[in-house]
């Protein structure tokens, strides 16, 4: 039995991984979203403090299979079980495992300014 990808399952694919990557792109800037004044009030009541993405980051990875699944349930309550949207709900799982299990350990890592590498996060 073989399995024939279609250019619009590989499109699928493709749009999942590049949603989640904005939507991390934009948590990681979320820090210069906050400065704006518009912005800064409505951070400041909803208690994220005057910087949301380094709370929000730490809270992703101290809890990281919590993180994971919770985007899994996003993925698949916005795509449902059919054919394209679990597709795209395997882009977005991909693109979440990089990120949560390997991106922010190597950012976390950087920050702290460790210079070895023993696969240990």
């Amino acid at each position: 039995m073989t399995l024939t990808l279609t250019p619009t399952q590989k499109g699928s694919f493709l749009a999942g991984v590049c949603l989640w990557l904005l939507l991390w792109a934009a948590l990681l800037k979320s820090n210069e979203f906050s400065e704006l004044d518009g912005v800064k009030r409505w951070i400041n009541l909803l208690g994220l403090g005057p910087h949301p993405a380094e709370r929000c980051i730490r809270w992703v990875s101290q809890h990281r299979s919590t993180a994971l699944i919770g985007t899994e349930v996003c993925n698949y309550a916005h795509t449902g079980l059919d054919p394209m949207g679990v597709s795209f709900a395997m882009g977005g799982t991909l693109t979440n495992m990089i990120v949560i299990y390997i991106l922010l350990p190597m950012l976390n890592r950087a920050k702290r300014g460790s210079k070895t590498i023993d696969g240990q996060f």
